[in-house]
């Protein structure tokens, strides 16, 4: 059974705003045994951590675990960081005797984390939130590592727009407040950002690397929206300047370059989206697609009426949906069914009176209602494809 192995630190943390507010005057000998108990603590704690490496309890039980043990740490630390900054503001030193023990407490439980990302690197929460105490010396390292690409991005031959988004990414890191909140991920990630570009960018020379830089993001999963947006304009304004019988030659290169570039899955800018090669995939297939209707004359002046796939029914219920969920701006259902009888067709059915869209728009039975509701599931599914893939 996994215990909370910080309950005893984090109770004397819970003490330290009493003790300081008393102006406790602390003996000599006191503060050395003290800080004897949390150096000796801490290796205990250690020494049970590392046994869990080597024990049988599960994978997910373990991330659970270690997830919860940082969050106490972080919760402390930052608890501590801000006592001991209250507590300058009002004239004590950090050679006080009475921000001793509290400042050794802090040291040591960054210790611990320090200990959780070398052992236990897999199973702690990217996501979280890295203690305020240290969150300025990384964000300083990470301004120092942005400022140092950005420098040698000065030196080499690359498409202006392509250098001007990785400018846009790393000024912001720059600029940023360094006590702004930070993430274990985002800090993570800038430093395989810099540590793969500094590879690349160190081959200074005549030779334009814009294609090394491309196959260099595509590797660390840069799914920044500018650099994606930049990518798109960058093959369309490729295939605009050739002559229209090599413009679709030209995108299928594009594509196969596209499929053939290696994206870690590890890593991404924003895990939240698709990674970069699933974003412009879609995209260029599009476009591909897009261009074939062109070429062979496929494309079609909309008619005076859309026909749709749907029986009245299932057009009905669709538009219900939509007007309950509040997607319509107006409230004039009247206006709206008519609209769609005036516009739209069925598949069975070229011309809808209004009549009878009224009395399937509140008659609508369960084979309707199952179709409909298949139909939707499909478009979810797209929808976690296109942008939430697993």
């Amino acid at each position: 059974m996994l215990k909370d192995e910080l309950k005893m630190l984090a109770t004397m943390a819970a003490g330290f705003p009493g003790m300081i507010d008393k102006s406790e005057v602390l003996s000599t000998a006191y503060l050395t045994a003290q800080e004897t108990h949390i150096r000796e603590e801490c290796q205990r704690i250690k020494k049970v951590w590392t046994e869990l490496l080597f024990s049988q309890v599960k994978d997910y039980v373990l991330r659970r675990y270690i997830a919860f043990q940082q969050q106490v740490i972080l919760e402390k630390t930052d608890f501590i960081y801000k006592l001991i900054g209250s507590a300058n503001d009002n004239g004590l030193t950090e050679d006080d005797a009475l921000l001793r023990i509290p400042l050794l407490l802090q040291v040591c439980m960054l210790d611990l984390r320090d200990f959780q990302l070398q052992y236990f690197h897999s199973y702690v929460d990217q996501n979280g939130k890295i203690p305020d105490a240290i969150t300025p010396s990384v964000r300083k390292k990470m301004a120092e590592l942005a400022e140092e690409l950005s420098a040698g991005l000065e030196n080499i031959e690359i498409d202006p727009g392509l250098k001007v988004c990785l400018m846009d990414y790393l000024g912001v890191i720059i600029n940023t407040d360094s006590k702004a909140l930070l993430s274990y991920r985002a800090a993570e990630y800038l430093t395989t950002f810099t540590e793969t570009l500094q590879g690349t960018v160190a081959f200074v020379g005549s030779a334009d690397l814009t294609h090394s830089i491309i196959e260099a993001l595509f590797y660390i999963n840069f799914n920044h929206l500018n650099f994606c947006q930049w990518y798109q304009d960058d093959v369309l304004n490729k295939k605009f300047v050739l002559h229209a019988e090599d413009q679709g030659p030209m995108l299928m290169k594009q594509l196969l370059l596209l499929k053939t570039m290696p994206v870690m899955t590890t890593t991404a800018f924003d895990p939240n989206v698709a990674a970069v090669h699933i974003q412009l995939d879609l995209w260029l297939n599009e476009v591909i697609r897009q261009e074939h209707f062109t070429a062979n004359g496929d494309e079609r002046e909309i008619p005076d009426k859309l026909e749709l796939k749907l029986t009245v029914a299932q057009m009905a219920l669709l538009v219900r949906l939509l007007y309950e969920e509040g997607v319509f701006t107006m409230k004039n259902i009247t206006a709206i069914l008519k609209f769609f009888s005036t516009h739209f067709m069925s598949k069975k059915q070229e011309s809808i009176s209004y009549g009878s869209m009224n009395k399937l728009y509140y008659s609508g039975d369960q084979f309707t209602g199952y179709a409909v509701r298949e139909l939707l599931l499909k478009m979810v599914s797209k929808v976690n494809k296109m942008f939430f893939p697993k």
